[in-house]
This record gives structure tokens, C-alpha cells and sequence, in this order.
């Protein structure tokens, strides 16, 4: 029924507004001819601007009322026109100072706009032409991200989130009465019958169903909707001085404050591990500061030395919330840290000549992070046992940057631009090993390192990152004939990485070079007609990619291990690793039975232990596993366009721009995008006070990727050949005929391979109608109609195992003891959404005008993702029932605008 309602809510306002402007165009049809007349020759008189009109600044003041239909998050995701009501339409533009045939040259302007909204901007300046300039602004930018998310935390916007008193753990006691099943929340779901262990469909008993019952009896009225949002507001003021024709200084200042909520994934491991999506506080300040002295000589050489500060307060320092397994315990996540950037530079220019000139611009900055740390009384389970070996990170880069650009003309018909730019980010944080328990777990195990700790110690070293990058670009820019011109240009990048103080090589890439060769012709093929053709070949090449970067974390990868899992170990398992030339993946093989250090770091052939080298996580590549950014690459650009002036009235424009990076070395990761979009755009002018335009845009998008969801090896024997019964060993599907044979070949098994195929395709359709100079001059219309369809397309190749739920101990036997299921493409995602826009400015007289608008907005998206955060949809992790957009939405505007000199 509320459909049904809102369809007729928009079509009786579209009906409306179209009408009222509908009378408005087509009143002076009823009037007689020499009313016409008359007004036309009015207009005629009154289009020719009086001396006032070309000498003296209008001012303007626009009040009135916004009415929209209904409260929709994503209609007003950045207009501010997310609430169902009224709002006030304010907006200001007034200038002022001395006449422009006086001997006062100050001058001085106030502007606002969107003051009803939280989308409002202030911005004034007070000058005098030649001597100096005040200015200032105000401004706020809010992001509405969506209404629908859930959460049964309290304490929502502060640090410290919290559980209802009488809250239940979510378990299927059916299933397990321990572990935690946010099934249960779901009474279709969460009341299912399981298949017990001996093969059977067993319902739930009448005391797992009363269990079921108090969990949503005291769980569900927790959740309740948390809005989430950003709002940016920024305040600034600036101040330039002319101290005389050579020299000016100039000073600014920005303060600028954001809060709201922001979805944050986590995940603990108390009790029993879970994720939960959490309301992340956000009271950020950022203050900005920058001033410059400047300096022109009056052959164009210039000189100019500035200082750029930014300082980031984040005023939230961590979040804790509430364990949903168990409410006398909770979990601690440090915010991101505060910081301060402050650069020098100084920029030159020096004209050799008329046609040579050289532009150096040097910088100097400093960027610094010193937070404290979240100390030991944060942690639950005793997670830091060795405390902290710091108080905080005393982090510090230093960057130094040079840029060198000369540009010269040695002959008429030819331009040349040869550049070099050096930057050097100098990560200069100082190394400190940190022991801790991951996600808040117990310590569990021996640790093979030191005595008294766990296993799932994480021994971890952090990376101070560091980059230099060298750069040299050259282009020519050549006239071959009138109206054609070509252009040249070759580009050599170098970039260096490492971090300062690791034991280790840290970067995956310590080195990668790229060479890009470019090319464009320009041309006017006539005087109606001009285009041009551009393409560009990049190769990036890499000296050696190096799979065991990722050691830098632990440092104890380089230690002989003494305890539990070590125990017999004649050398650390990086020294392990070098000497059989392996990484952290271990042997490309099957099962085999290794004995000495083989058996203790490659057991069975399978990955080195984590507790080897100190972590709870596995440190290690896929071999043949590249990252994008650090890979081989080869890349080609193709960028055109075309102009068309039919006549006077017709014109045509369209583009075709086409990208394809393909990373042949990649065995697994990213291994080809490509990308191409197409526009077209044409406009006809019937004449000065009627236009259209419409225009049309297509992008599409795609990217391949492979990995591997490899297995561990195990010899095959006993219980490992069969599913529970002897005599269920058959697996149906996949790359080997057994169980056994399957378990001695996981970790090489093809057909754990996969690949992903993404391709994401948007169209946009546009028209636009402008009408001016109706009603003898009074009236003007305006009309914008887009309509945009986005989809994304998934496929996936692969698949995985599974055990027959059926071959249990005490079923009968079954033939097939192992599934193997392929997988199969993700299902669409889709976004369309029709906005259209009216407009109408009818003037009452010359200073005194009305304004009509209307905004139609209809958005549906059909998106998976959001299927998996309902009740019952998943069993470790908290649902949060947002919704995928799918509203249909209008605004109503009527203002009165007065402008006056």
C-alpha cells in the first residue's frame, strides 16, 4: 500500500510542478496580439544593458522553501536533503566597494549558499586592488552512508560500546550449546533440524527450542537503527599583501572538523571467535597552515618560499566493546593515530630567453607520529604477557623532493619539455619487536622461543617503509602542417624501497623500472571538424621480486627455536629456507615423509608452522604470487576524440578512450585489466534562448585474478583414505579418483586452483532543455533528465571438497565418500537510477524574480552482499540488516529572489 501511495505522491507532484510551469509558458498565449507586441518591443529596449548594468555589481538575495516527500539517505547522500519536511532555501550574493569611476579601489563580496541545509557555504573578502586581500569561508559537507544499519550496541558515540544486561549468547544448541550461531536470532533458521553424527536429520528438542526462544526474546529488541554518516565542517581565512610591484606575501589558515560513524569490521577470539561490524565513533580535528613570500622580475623569472603545516588530532584514542559470547569480557582497538606534516619549499623560474625556460621547485617536510600506546590494562587474556618495548612509535619520515622542468621553442614549429623529479620518502622509524596474543586469545601451547609462552605468540617486528622514487619525462610538440600537429614523448621511472633498521629485506619489489613510450596527432581535418589520436606503451620490469619480503615482520624467523615444535632444530627457518631455496610455502610437492630439518620446517611437504618463526599467522607467499603495484607489467593507452560543427546550430562530440595492463609474470594476483569508455555528446541551439543537449557514456571494466585455496598434505593412510567408514573412499568430481590420494596432493592439487573474472559496465543517458525569454522576457525554464545502469558481473573458476554429510560413523556405507563442487558466477549486481530536474525563474519585475524547482530521484540496487547481513544468514558473524538502496524520492522548491545594485 505504501507503494502504491508514493507512486501516486509523485505523479500528482510531478503533475503539479509541470503544470505550474506549464501556465507559466503558455499564459501569454492568451493574450491579445498587441499585448505581444508591445512586450516584445519592451524586450527589444530593455536587452540592451544601461551603464549601470555594466558598471555596478548585482546583488542578490534568494529566500524560500525546499519540501521533500520522504526521509531517504541516499536521495540526500550529499545535498542535504535527507529528511522528509521543509528546509529553508538561502541563499546570498552581495558585492560592494568603491565606484568604478572613483578613486577608491576597495572591493568587497559576501556569498552563501544552501544556508537551510548541511551542505551551507559562507565565503567573504575584503580587498584593495594592487595593496592587499582579506578573505574568509565557512563551509560543510555531509555524507549521508546509510539508515538501515543495525546494531545492539549501547553507548553508541562514545568509545566504549556496550551489551544489554540480560543479554544471551547466540548458540543452535541443537548444533552446539557452545559455540557461538548468530542463526539462532532467526526463527526459521535458527530452529532447522542438523544431521547428527550418525548421519540422521535430527529437529530440534523441545528444550532447544525454549533455548531458542529466550535468546531472541532477549537478544532482538537490542538491535536498533544507528545512522551512519560523515559531516565535514571547515572553517578558513587567508591574507595577501602586495608589498609592492616585486614582492607579495601571502598566509593562510584552515581548521577543519569531522564526526559521525563509520563501519568498522572486527573480529575477537575470547570465547569463541566472531566478527562484528561496529558504529566507529569519528571526532577528527585537522588544522592547516601555509604562508609564501613571493617574488617577479619583470623579465617573467619568479621566486617563492612557502611553509605548509597540517596537524591531525584524532580526539577518539581506541574503541572497546562488549564480547557477544561473554559480557564480562571485551575487546580494545586502538583509532588511528595523531599526527603532524610540516614542509618547506622554495620555487623558482628563470627565463633564459624568450623561448627557454627552467621551473626548480625543492621541498623539504617532516611528518611525525608519537601517540601513546593503548597500554597492557586494555588487553583481556593476558594478550600483551611481555608488556610493550615501547611506549609509542616515535614515528618519523622525512621526505625531500626536487623538480626540474625546462621548456623550450628552438625553432618556429617546435616545443620542447624535458623534466626530472626526485622524491624520497625516508621512513626513519626506529624497529621495536612486539609480543602479542592475536585478536584477544589465551594463550595456548609451547612457544617454540621462549619459555612460559604460548605457541600463538605473535613475535612481530613492524616496517618502517621507505621510497625513492627518480624520474625523467621528454616531449615534443611539432606543427607538420596547418592544422596538424604532432606530439612525442618518452618517460623513465626508477623506484628504490626498503625499510630502515629491518633484518630483512622488506620489499617485495626492492626495485622496479618502467619505460613509457607516447605519441598524439592533433589535427583540424577541416573548419568543422578537428580531433585527435593519442596512444602510449608503458613496460614496467622488476630485478627480483622477492616472496620472502614478508619475514621482515618476524624477526625470530632468523632464530633457532629451542621448544615445543623446535625442539631438534639445527638452524633457524629463514637459514632453512635459503639453503633448500624456498620460501615460506615450502617444497611444490605431495606428500613425502622428511626427517631432520625437513621434518621439523616442511612437514609432510607442507608450509613452514607459524610457531617457527614466531607468528599466529601464516607468513607466506604463493609462488608465483605477485602484488600489482610491484609486478611485471605491460600497459597500453589509447585516448581519442572528435568535434563536429554541423552549422551554427549542431554540433557533435564524442571520445573513445581504451587501457589493457597485462601482467604476464604473474602466475597468481592481478593478470590483466583492461578498461575502455566511449562519449558522445551533441547540442543544438535553435536559437539564443533555446538549447538541448544530450549525451551518452559507456565505461566497462574488467580485471583477472587466480590464487590458490590449496590444502595440507597428509600421508594418506588410516583414517585419512576414508570418510568415517572404511569403505567410503570414493571422490566424485575433482582431480584425483580417492580420498587418499586427495589428501596426499592437497597442497599441489590443481583443482583447488581459481580465478575470478570482474567486470563492471555502466551506461549514462543525459538531456538537457534550456528555454529562455518566454513570456515577453520573464520567464525562463530548464530541464536535466539522467538515467545510469551499473552492473558488475563476477565469475569464478575453481572449486572446493566436501566431505558427504552422510558418510558418518554408524550410516550405512555410500559410494561417494568427497564432493567436489564447482564453483559457479556470482550473481549480478545492479544499480539504476532515473534523477530528473526542473526548473523555473519567472520574473515579476526588474529587481523581484520567483523560482520553482523539482527533484525526482528513483534508485534500485540488487546487491548479494546485503542478503548476507540479514537474521540468519550467517553463524560467526553479527548481522547488521542493512538494506540495499531502493527508494523512489521528490523535493519541491519555491523561492523568492530579490536583486538589487
Amino acid at each position: 500500500m505504501s507503494k502504491i501511495t508514493d507512486r501516486f505522491i509523485v505523479r500528482a507532484s510531478v503533475a503539479a510542478v509541470c503544470g505550474a510551469l506549464l501556465t507559466l509558458a503558455t499564459s501569454s498565449a492568451v493574450q491579445a496580439a498587441d499585448e505581444v507586441a508591445d512586450s516584445k518591443a519592451a524586450q527589444a529596449s530593455s536587452s540592451e544593458p544601461s551603464v549601470a548594468d555594466l558598471t555596478q555589481p548585482t546583488n542578490s538575495v534568494e529566500v524560500g522553501v525546499t519540501s521533500v516527500n520522504k526521509d531517504s539517505y541516499k536521495f540526500g547522500e550529499y545535498n542535504g536533503l535527507q529528511k522528509k519536511g521543509e528546509t529553508l532555501i538561502g541563499n546570498v550574493d552581495m558585492r560592494g566597494g568603491g565606484a568604478y569611476d572613483s578613486n577608491d579601489a576597495t572591493r568587497w563580496r559576501f556569498n552563501a549558499t544552501d544556508l537551510g541545509l548541511e551542505t551551507r557555504n559562507l565565503s567573504g573578502e575584503y580587498g584593495e586592488q594592487g595593496k592587499f586581500r582579506i578573505n574568509f569561508g565557512y563551509d560543510e559537507l555531509l555524507r549521508n552512508r546509510s539508515d538501515t544499519y543495525q546494531t545492539p550496541y549501547q553507548g553508541v558515540g562514545s568509545n566504549n560500546l556496550t551489551l544489554p544486561s540480560n543479554w544471551l549468547q547466540p548458540v543452535v544448541p541443537q548444533s552446539s550449546a557452545s559455540a557461538i550461531n548468530f542463526r539462532s536470532l532467526d526463527p526459521v533458521a535458527g530452529t532447522g533440524s542438523v544431521i547428527s553424527t550418525a548421519g540422521v536429520l535430527t529437529a530440534p528438542t523441545a528444550g532447544n527450542l525454549t533455548t531458542l526462544t529466550n535468546i531472541r526474546t532477549a537478544d532482538l529488541p537490542a538491535f536498533r537503527n544507528v545512522n551512519l554518516y560523515t559531516k565535514r565542517s571547515k572553517y578558513d581565512a587567508g591574507f595577501d599583501y602586495i608589498i609592492d610591484s616585486q614582492w607579495g606575501f601571502k598566509a593562510g589558515f584552515r581548521h577543519e572538523h569531522k564526526d559521525g560513524y563509520k563501519p568498522m569490521g572486527t573480529v575477537s577470539s575470547q570465547v569463541s571467535e566472531f566478527s562484528a561490524v561496529i558504529p566507529d565513533p569519528i571526532n577528527q580535528d585537522t588544522d592547516q597552515y601555509d604562508m609564501s613570500l613571493n617574488y617577479s622580475g619583470a623579465d617573467g623569472s619568479f621566486l617563492r618560499a612557502a611553509y605548509y603545516g597540517s596537524v591531525f588530532k584524532n580526539n577518539i584514542s581506541s574503541v572497546t566493546w562488549q564480547d557477544v559470547n561473554d559480557l564480562t569480557k571485551s575487546a580494545t582497538m586502538s583509532s588511528a593515530p595523531s599526527n603532524e606534516f610540516h614542509q618547506l619549499s622554495l620555487t623558482g623560474g628563470y627565463n633564459f630567453s624568450k623561448t627557454t625556460k627552467l621551473v626548480v621547485d625543492g621541498s623539504y617536510a617532516r611528518n611525525t607520529q608519537n601517540d601513546a600506546f593503548l597500554n597492557a590494562a586494555t588487553a583481556q587474556n593476558n594478550q600483551l604477557p611481555l608488556g610493550l618495548p615501547v611506549t609509542s612509535l616515535d614515528g618519523l619520515v622525512v621526505t625531500k623532493a626536487l623538480d626540474l622542468k625546462l621548456t623550450a621553442k628552438p625553432m618556429k614549429d617546435l616545443n620542447l619539455t624535458g623534466a626530472y623529479k626526485y622524491n624520497n620518502r625516508d621512513n626513519q622509524t626506529p624497529v621495536n619487536t612486539y609480543f602479542f596474543q592475536d585478536a584477544n586469545e589465551s594463550k595456548s601451547g609451547t612457544n617454540a622461543f621462549l619459555a612460559g609462552q604460548g605457541s600463538n605468540l605473535n613475535m612481530y617486528a613492524n616496517r618502517p617503509y621507505s621510497k625513492k622514487v627518480n624520474q625523467l619525462n621528454f616531449d615534443a610538440d611539432y606543427l607538420l602542417t596547418k592544422g596538424q600537429w604532432l606530439k612525442a614523448g618518452l618517460d623513465w621511472q626508477k623506484i628504490d624501497r626498503s625499510c630502515n633498521g629491518s633484518w630483512i629485506d622488506c620489499a617485495d619489489a626492492a626495485t622496479t623500472k618502467e619505460n613509457t613510450l607516447r605519441a598524439e596527432w592533433r589535427a583540424n581535418v577541416s573548419e568543422d571538424v578537428s580531433g585527435k589520436i593519442g596512444y602510449a606503451y608503458s613496460k614496467r620490469t622488476v630485478g627480483n621480486y622477492n616472496e620472502n619480503a614478508f619475514l621482515a615482520l618476524v624477526p625470530y624467523a632468523n632464530v633457532i627455536p629451542t621448544l615445543g615444535a623446535g625442539i631438534g632444530a639445527t638452524q633457524s627457518a629463514y637459514s632453512y629456507m635459503l639453503a633448500n631455496g624456498l620460501t615460506g610455502f615450502g617444497p611444490l610437492a605431495g606428500y613425502a615423509l622428511n626427517t631432520g630439518d625437513a621434518l621439523i620446517y616442511s612437514p609432510s611437504n607442507n608450509i613452514v608452522p607459524q610457531a617457527l618463526y614466531g607468528s599466529r599467522n601464516n607468513i607466506n607467499e604463493l609462488i608465483g604470487m605477485r602484488r600489482f603495484n610491484m609486478a611485471d607489467r605491460n600497459r597500453d593507452k589509447l585516448r581519442s576524440s572528435v568535434n563536429w560543427q554541423v552549422n551554427e546550430k549542431l554540433s557533435f562530440q564524442g571520445g573513445l578512450d581504451f587501457n589493457k595492463d597485462d601482467y604476464a609474470n604473474s602466475v597468481y594476483g592481478l593478470k590483466e585489466a583492461k578498461a575502455w569508455a566511449l562519449n558522445l555528446d551533441g547540442t543544438y541551439a535553435a536559437s539564443e534562448d533555446l538549447s538541448a543537449t544530450v549525451f551518452y557514456t559507456y565505461e566497462d571494466q574488467q580485471s583477472k585474478s587466480a590464487g590458490d585455496a590449496y590444502g595440507s598434505n597428509n600421508n594418506g593412510t588410516g583414517s585419512n583414505s576414508f570418510v568415517n567408514l572404511a569403505g567410503n573412499t570414493v571422490v566424485s568430481g575433482g582431480c584425483y579418483a580417492t580420498r587418499a590420494l586427495q589428501n596426499q596432493n592437497a597442497k599441489i592439487d590443481q583443482c583447488l586452483n581459481w580465478s575470478t573474472d570482474m567486470r563492471d559496465k555502466v551506461d549514462t543517458l543525459g538531456i538537457t532543455l534550456k528555454q529562455k525569454n518566454l513570456m515577453a522576457g520573464k520567464l525562463d525554464l530548464v530541464g536535466d533528465l539522467v538515467y545510469t545502469r551499473a552492473r558488475t558481473n563476477i565469475g569464478v573458476s575453481g572449486g572446493s571438497y566436501v566431505n558427504n554429510p552422510y558418510a558418518l560413523a554408524g550410516a550405512p556405507a555410500v559410494a561417494t565418500a568427497v564432493f567436489f563442487i564447482p564453483t559457479t558466477a556470482l550473481p549480478e549486481i545492479s544499480t539504476k537510477t532515473i534523477e530528473l530536474r526542473l526548473s523555473g525563474k519567472y520574473a515579476l519585475d526588474k529587481s523581484a524574480a520567483v523560482r520553482v524547482s523539482y527533484i525526482y530521484q528513483h534508485t534500485k540496487a540488487v546487491d548479494y552482499a546485503y542478503d548476507g547481513m540479514q537474521y540468519g544468514t550467517g553463524t560467526n558473524y553479527l548481522p547488521t540488516s542493512e538494506q540495499a538502496p531502493d527508494y523512489t524520492a521528490q523535493a519541491i522548491g519555491v523561492s523568492y529572489i530579490y536583486s538589487f545594485k
